[in-house]
C-alpha cells in the first residue's frame, strides 16, 4: 500500500490534522465518512421512518472550526439530482437511491473519489452517475453528476444541485446583474426574488450565519442540459423552518425527455468563515481559487 493511501487511512485517535491528511471510514457498502482538517462529510446508511437510506449521498456535513453539523432532520442533506414522471405522486432522486447498483472508490494522488452508477427505483429510463471528490487541504469538495435518458419519459420535475438543511443560517446571497451581489435575510428575500429570480445558471449561491460567523454555498463549474423548461434556481422553505436551494431544470411540465438527452453538472460545495463587516470575503477568495484550480463555468 502506498504511503499516500496510508496517510488517507489514518487512525481516528489522531486529534489534529496536517494539511495532507484525509481520514476515511467505511461503515457500509456505499456510505463513507470523510474527514479533513476543515470538515467531516457523512454519507453513511441510516433508517428513517422505517425506510432504508443507503444512497451514498451526503447526509450531514460538520464544519469543524465551529463545531456545527449541517443536516436536514427529515431528509438527506444532499438531495439531487431528482425527477418526477407525469402522473407520479412524488419524485425520486439520489438522496433516496436504494440500492445503488454500482459503487467504486479510489485514491487519485491525495484526492479521495467515490463513484455511483445505476438506476433509481421506478425510473429505468434514466441512467444516473454521481461522483464525489474530497481533498485533504480544502474546505470544499466537488460533486459531479450525469443523467442520461435511455428511453422516452414525460416529467413534471427535473432538478439538480439541491442542498437541504435545518435553520442554521440567517442570510443568503447570490450574484446579480453587473457583477454585483444581493445579501438579504430569508424573510426579506421573497419580494426581491419575485421581481428577479435567480437564474438556473447562477455561478454561485451561499447561505450565511452572520451572528455565528460561518457560511456554506456552491460554486458552479459546469452545467450542460439537453433541454430546460421554466428553469431557475429556487430558495425554498421546508418544514420546521428548513432552508434549501435547488436548480429547477424542468418544472410545470409535462416536459418530454428523449433518448440521448443528458443533464450534466459539476459543482464545488464550500464551507467558509464570514463576518458582519465582511460577509463574503473568504467565500470570494475560495471561489477564485476553485475556478483557477478546476476551470471556469
Amino acid at each position: 500500500m502506498s504511503g499516500m493511501i496510508l496517510r488517507a487511512l489514518v487512525l481516528l485517535s489522531i486529534p489534529a490534522f496536517a494539511a495532507d491528511q484525509l481520514k476515511i471510514q467505511k461503515p457500509d457498502r456505499v456510505g463513507r465518512i470523510v474527514e479533513n482538517q476543515f470538515y467531516i462529510a457523512d454519507s453513511s446508511h441510516r433508517t428513517v421512518r422505517g425506510t432504508e437510506e443507503d444512497s451514498g449521498s451526503i447526509r450531514a456535513l460538520t464544519y469543524k472550526p465551529f463545531g456545527i453539523t449541517l443536516l436536514r432532520t427529515q431528509n438527506r442533506m444532499h438531495w439531487a439530482p431528482n425527477l418526477q414522471r407525469v402522473g407520479a405522486s412524488g419524485y425520486k432522486g439520489l438522496g433516496t437511491w436504494t440500492p445503488v447498483q454500482t459503487f467504486r472508490e479510489s485514491m487519485e494522488g491525495d484526492t479521495y473519489v467515490t463513484w455511483r452508477e445505476g438506476y433509481l427505483a421506478d425510473y429505468p429510463e434514466v441512467k444516473m452517475e454521481a461522483e464525489y471528490r474530497f481533498f485533504p487541504e480544502a474546505s470544499y469538495f466537488l460533486f459531479w453528476s450525469r443523467m442520461t435518458v435511455e428511453k422516452p419519459l414525460s416529467v413534471t420535475l427535473l432538478r439538480n444541485n439541491e442542498m437541504t438543511m435545518d435553520p442554521f443560517f440567517t442570510h443568503l446571497a447570490w450574484p446579480t446583474a453587473g457583477g454585483k451581489h444581493q445579501l438579504t435575510t430569508f424573510d426579506d428575500r421573497k419580494p426581491i426574488l419575485e421581481k428577479e429570480p435567480i437564474p438556473a445558471d447562477a455561478p454561485w449561491v451561499v447561505f450565511v450565519n452572520l451572528d455565528k460567523g460561518y457560511g456554506y454555498g456552491f460554486v458552479m463549474l459546469q452545467s450542460t442540459n439537453a433541454r430546460t423548461l421554466h428553469a431557475e434556481t429556487k430558495i425554498s422553505d421546508g418544514e420546521g423552518n428548513g432552508k434549501y436551494w435547488s436548480r429547477y431544470l424542468m418544472s410545470g411540465g409535462p416536459g418530454e425527455l428523449k433518448p440521448g438527452d443528458k443533464f450534466e453538472e459539476r459543482t464545488a460545495y464550500v464551507l467558509f468563515k464570514c463576518s458582519k463587516t465582511e460577509p463574503l470575503g473568504e467565500f470570494f477568495a475560495l471561489e477564485k481559487q476553485i475556478r483557477q484550480r478546476f476551470g471556469k463555468k
